[in-house]
């Protein structure tokens, strides 16, 4: 039974893979019976041209070259050009040796030892054709035997796993939430967030007009939304394109989808049956019920999801989508509404400007271009409302294994507070889960700076969101204002915090609160509220049990979720935004960070969150929060207030360290880790296909990923951090103790210290093939590898391109700063100023001696982060020299003859090529990378950079386990 076996597509698929299968196979056959039929002939023969002879026309038998009736080659119609033009010459050479004395035997041994090579390659060819033939078998009677183990799903509720036995665990205590009501205050948090924007008493007006404009536009959404025929070819196809994109589907289920978007007529008829329901809304249901499945996911989390049919699938994203949509330029224009959002942009006298523009320059008072700007675009452009989506065509761009780790240690069930108390009133809780989160707990393609155009309002997204891109960029934007602050202030004060089980337990009526504050009409409330009110019952249920109707959070991985979410939390952005007067939480969905060089901002700005939390009735997860408060002085330890989170500040395997102001990996929960992904490889060890996907998945993306994109803020060690620790990793997971990995199998006569020398050892073992080349494991599929990813080849083109010390980069920017005071000193006191001003009419101070006098030092430095400092090596340019991720420094950027000659030849090929292509150029490093350390091999074993013939693999069966997700043990 193939995979996706409910898809007619994927049973033809394996129709077809077969059949070449069995091509292969027979080709093989054909072509060694040739070859020894070959050999053994020469083997008789020992005159030289009879000898060349002989192994020409087999070489042309052996190759299917098309010749004439009297032998001679027709040009063009094989795929070795040069095999042809080779064979072709000797031909016209052997005619001249039978009369000419001077081709000697000498000669002619090195035509035959090149007609032998040819053999040789196509052997190699077909050999590692048929290997890859019987990884592909195996995959498939893997893949069967393990059929009815349950469907491959991800799902985004979760509990932290500690074995096996957690996973009913986890069921129980996610039952004990959602079926319960939270038991919100209806009235205290209509009254929060009366005051929260100024609607109680009018004592805002500018927010008051900002919510009225708010609603007047959602009215009018609402009103385009119930327009007739919304579904069509073109939003069914957005729409489903966006789901295949998302964590919702099993994978039968997008092989159904997939099957949609084939047929223009299955696209007309569901159109039809949406645009009914559509127009039905207040009579839309769930029915009788919907089944949920639970599955561990990459970071050790039991998650559920609700398998819905596809049809409402569809239904619910489309109008996810257009909500999500709406809502995010909606709230735009109410954080530009004049008066409403409180700006971050610090205000300058108005005598500050006169003076800076007499002594300087206009030029002096320019916004653009400050620290300030560049800040205030990355949060706009990146942070504000980052979960709702732009655009309908927007997907999130995600690489399976692209999850933060887990660090919490303690059960989230275990966190659910038994009733609601203020945040600030748990010291007790808090500190001892703050103290537990201390413990340790169970890609780099081109330069990047995170402020692209500060010209722009920021408001422009682009065609996918890169969520774990988002999250990097958080911590190196902490890095760096922890470095610019603590040297230009003496401190920085900082907390990060998550909301606890976030989807799992938000109140129904706080969405629902929140939602009609905004002004979302009485019909859509009601859809609303049968959304989340759905009745959920588990697979594994009997079927005697009866569905049981949901009361709290929120349907997994849905957009209308995410809506609902983003909806609530853009309360607590407002209100820290109010409270700080002016300061911006950075927030990741539930995930939140705030840093300050004033020790009182934070003070007030966690008063804000704690407020937020206790009129919302949701709840903190202190185990993932924490505060720290850096002085310049390492040797100085700073006093934190008692309000604030206690506990590390950390993001996936970093911790941030407040002595040194710097992210540390975090070696312990590493080890943890390491654990996890040998047992994770051991289970997949059966199929050789499945393994290297679970490698790749594991070892070269979530450990890379959580460990932190290089970049200047971080400095070099950090880099040198992750290449020690990647060598850990295969050191310790494929060490002699390591018996899983090999139990079952032959023994290795020479330990095994790698991923490499563990794969030939299974591929020599199993299917009887040595000395296989590396570029057979590291080369794209495409090409007729394995598509196993290196970490280290990921990492080390960049390591010479990071700055080795950061803190050096912030001392040249003083000492600039001193030289270019000095130097606008001088110009002014030459007169040329003075003499400009007073013929332009301008502003003079009142004093004489002032008149005369060069602005103080700290005068000339007060506004360094406000305004343009326009010179070289200025904060600004500073602030993003730190924030760069940079490109490749000493990684390969030429190749050598050999390899551009085969990247050449590849560029001939009528097959779709990915990674290693025909245009060295338009390579990215990683591949350029591999192509120069493997490909001389591989010309040398297969005559160029193609291992396998193009045609002879089953690509489409590639492409479907391309699209399966790992199924994580528990």
């Amino acid at each position: 039974m193939p995979p996706n076996s409910g898809s007619v597509f994927s049973e033809t698929l394996q129709e077809i893979t077969n059949t070449k299968l069995e091509e292969l196979s027979k080709r093989r056959s054909e072509f060694e019976a040739t070859k020894a039929n070959i050999v053994s002939r020469l083997e008789n023969e020992t005159d030289p041209l009879k000898r060349l002879a002989l192994l020409g026309q087999g070489v042309k038998d052996s190759y299917a070259m098309k010749t004439t009736k009297t032998g001679e080659i027709l040009p063009g119609q094989s795929k070795n050009p040069e095999l042809e033009l080779e064979l072709k010459n000797l031909d016209s050479f052997m005619a001249q040796s039978k009369y000419d004395p001077s081709i000697t035997p000498q000669l002619m041994r090195g035509w035959e030892d090149s007609l032998l090579r040819h053999l040789s390659l196509q052997s190699s060819k077909f050999e590692y054709a048929s290997l890859y033939a019987q990884l592909v078998t195996e995959w498939l009677s893997t893949e069967n035997a393990t059929e009815g183990a349950g469907e491959d799903i991800d799902m985004a509720e979760g509990f932290e796993d500690v074995g096996d036995s957690m996973k009913k665990e986890a069921r129980r205590g996610w039952e004990k939430i959602v079926f319960e009501p939270a038991g919100v205050d209806g009235g205290a948090l209509k009254a929060y967030l009366l005051s929260l924007f100024g609607l109680q008493d009018g004592s805002n007006p500018a927010q008051a007009k900002a919510m009225k404009q708010l609603r007047n536009k959602l009215a009018e959404f609402e009103n385009t939304l119930a327009a007739p025929k919304q579904f069509n070819s073109v939003t069914l196809t957005w729409a489903i394109n966006g789901l295949l994109a998302s964590d919702l589907l099993t994978d039968e289920r997008r092989e159904v989808l997939r099957d949609f978007l084939g047929n223009p007529t299955i696209l007309a008829e569901v159109a039809d049956v949406l645009n009914m329901r559509l127009a039905a809304l207040s009579s839309w249901s769930w029915g009788e019920s919907v089944a949920l499945e639970q599955q561990r996911k990459i970071t050790g989390v039991y998650n559920v999801l609700m398998h819905e049919d596809v049809l409402q699938a569809v239904f619910l994203h489309y109008i996810g989508v257009k909500w999500s949509v709406f809502l995010k330029g909606t709230f735009r224009q109410f954080r530009k509404f004049d008066g409403a959002w409180k700006s971050s942009r610090r205000t300058i006298p108005q005598l500050d400007q006169r003076r800076r523009g007499y002594y300087i320059g206009p030029e002096a008072v320019q916004r653009h271009n400050s620290v300030h700007s560049a800040r205030d675009h990355t949060y706009r452009k990146h942070y504000f409302m980052a979960g709702l989506m732009g655009h309908d065509r927007q997907q999130n761009n995600s690489l399976e294994g692209e999850e933060e780790a887990n660090y919490a240690l303690v059960p989230q069930a275990q966190h659910i507070p038994q009733q609601s108390m203020p945040v600030t009133m748990k010291k007790q809780k808090r500190l001892s889960r703050g103290m537990a989160a201390a413990a340790p707990s169970s890609f780099f393609l081109k330069a990047q700076t995170d402020d692209d155009d500060e010209s722009d309002d920021s408001d422009c997204d682009s065609e996918e969101r890169r969520p774990m891109e988002d999250k990097q960029r958080l911590i190196r934007l902490l890095s760096t204002e922890i470095a610019i602050n603590t040297k230009l202030h003496g401190e920085v004060t900082a907390f990060h915090s998550a909301f606890e089980s976030w989807n799992s337990l938000l109140p129904h009526e706080t969405i629902l609160i929140v939602m009609s504050l905004l002004g979302v009409s009485e019909t859509w409330i009601a859809f609303f509220s049968k959304f989340l009110r759905a009745p959920l019952k588990f697979l594994d249920d009997g079927p005697g049990t009866a569905p049981r109707t949901r009361r709290r959070g929120t349907p997994a991985s849905h957009v209308l979720s995410e809506m609902f979410g983003e909806s609530i939390l853009f309360c607590l952005d407002f209100a820290v935004n109010q409270a700080t007067g002016g300061h911006n939480v950075y927030r990741m969905h539930e995930d939140f960070w705030f840093w300050t060089r004033d020790h009182n901002v934070a003070q007030i700005a966690w008063k804000a969150v704690s407020d937020f939390v206790n009129a919302t009735r949701t709840y903190i997860n202190f185990s993932k929060s924490g505060t720290v408060r850096i002085s310049r002085d390492p040797s100085v330890t700073l006093d934190i207030d008692e309000s604030l989170p206690v506990g590390d500040i950390r993001w996936g395997f970093l911790r941030l360290s407040a002595k040194s102001g710097r992210f540390e990996i975090d070696q312990a929960m590493v080890d943890k880790h390491i654990v996890d992904l040998q047992r994770q490889l051991a289970d997949k060890r059966k199929s050789v296909i499945s393994f290297i996907q679970t490698w790749n998945t594991f070892a070269a993306t979530f450990f890379t990923s959580n460990f932190g994109r290089p970049a200047n803020c971080f400095g070099r060690e950090h880099v040198d951090q992750i290449l020690a620790t990647h060598q850990r990793i295969q050191r310790e997971v494929f060490s002699s103790s390591s018996s899983s990995l090999l139990a079952g199998e032959a023994q290795p006569k020479e330990p095994i210290t790698g991923v490499v020398e563990y794969l030939k050892h299974l591929l020599r073992t199993r299917f009887g093939v040595s000395d296989i080349p590396d570029a057979y494991l590291f080369f794209p599929i495409e090409l007729g590898g394995l598509d196993l990813r290196s970490p280290f080849v990921s990492i080390l083109p960049v390591r010479e391109a990071v700055i080795s010390d950061p803190s050096k980069t912030l001392d040249t920017f003083l000492e600039a700063e001193r030289d270019e005071y000095a130097r606008k000193k001088l110009v002014f006191e030459r007169g040329d100023r003075i003499l400009e001003n007073r013929t332009r009419g301008a502003w003079e101070p009142e004093d004489p001696r002032e008149r005369e006098q060069f602005l103080s030092f700290d005068e000339y430095v007060r506004y360094r982060e406000d305004l343009n400092y326009n010179f070289r090596d200025n904060l600004a340019s500073v602030f993003r020299k730190l924030l760069e991720v940079p490109a490749e420094g000493g990684g390969i950027r030429e190749a050598s003859a050999g390899v551009l000659g085969g990247i050449e030849a590849l560029g001939n090929s009528s097959h779709s090529l990915k990674g290693i292509t025909g245009d060295w150029h338009a390579m990215d490093s990683y591949w350029r990378w591999v192509a120069q350390l493997y490909g001389p091999e591989a010309i040398k074993r297969f005559g160029g950079l193609n291992i396998v013939e193009p045609g002879l693999l089953p690509m489409g069966m590639v492409s479907i386990f391309r699209e399966k997700r790992v199924k994580w043990q528990g």
